[in-house]
């Protein structure tokens, strides 16, 4: 009986040490409804992050890689109550719409933070691209206010990682990210009556932007202020993302 109870301890840990080194499988997801995911991991720094996971409804369907759109939220929506988020942007949009046809990421920024912590946004880019078919090709980055700044600042030190940007009424944008930011398909709204960024700190970052060779896309929406989520309704805009792609370097000779 030990003989036997010693092989079945054996086999017990070899098929363990099988699974460990298994490929990670898709965890359990419903395609066309926002479910909510919690990263743990140190990257180098200890990170804990909560976001909203959205897989279009066709996404069971196919075996096709999907575009991706990470989208940071404005400052009112910072904390742990992360189905407020559901109420606002493009987390609200999908919420309605369950052949949005990206995949999209929304994490949830901590009280008294902004979205400078890239490390985190990176490692749940990570995550979701790891698990589910995501095209490395076509992952997008956009955000209002707070999170439209942070788009910006996530391009300017994660520029390979993005095909395009989406900002809307950034925040304090900084002129000196244009040179990074030129070398991603970029497109900018804002209103001319923000009550927190005047429209002349945008337009000198488009113009920064043109001067280091980019091409940025700018909509001024007249008589519009800082409140401009509806931009997320405009079929233009995803027409406009799918058709980036990310661009890789040609090899040298």
């Amino acid at each position: 009986m030990k003989i036997v109870f010693r092989v079945f301890v054996v086999w017990i840990a070899a098929l363990l040490s099988v699974n460990a080194l298994a490929p990670a499988k898709e965890s359990a997801s419903a395609p066309g409804v926002q479910q909510t995911r919690t990263l743990q991991r140190d990257v180098p720094h200890k990170v804990q992050i909560q976001y909203l996971l959205f897989l279009p409804s066709g996404y069971e369907k196919s075996t096709e890689r999907w575009p991706l759109i990470l989208y940071l939220h404005g400052g009112s929506l910072r904390g742990d109550d992360i189905a407020q988020m559901k109420k606002h942007g493009l987390a609200e949009k999908v919420e309605a719409d369950p052949k949005f046809p990206f995949i999209v990421v929304s994490p949830q920024c901590h009280n008294g933070e902004i979205w400078t912590d890239v490390d985190a946004l990176g490692a749940v880019l990570d995550e979701v691209i790891r698990i589910h078919r995501v095209d490395p090709d076509r992952v997008y980055v956009t955000g209002h206010s707070m999170g439209g700044r942070g788009a910006l600042y996530a391009a300017y030190k994660m520029a390979d990682r993005f095909a395009a940007v989406v900002s809307l009424a950034p925040v304090a944008p900084i002129t000196a990210w244009a040179e990074k930011l030129a070398a991603i398909p970029l497109w900018l709204f804002h209103g001319p009556n923000d009550q927190f960024t005047p429209l002349k700190e945008v337009e000198e970052l488009i113009h920064a932007t043109e001067l280091a060779g980019g091409h940025p896309q700018f909509t001024v929406l007249p008589g519009r202020d800082h409140y401009i989520l509806d931009v997320y309704d405009r079929p233009d805009l995803y027409e406009w993302l799918a058709q980036q792609k990310k661009k890789h370097a040609s090899p040298s000779n």
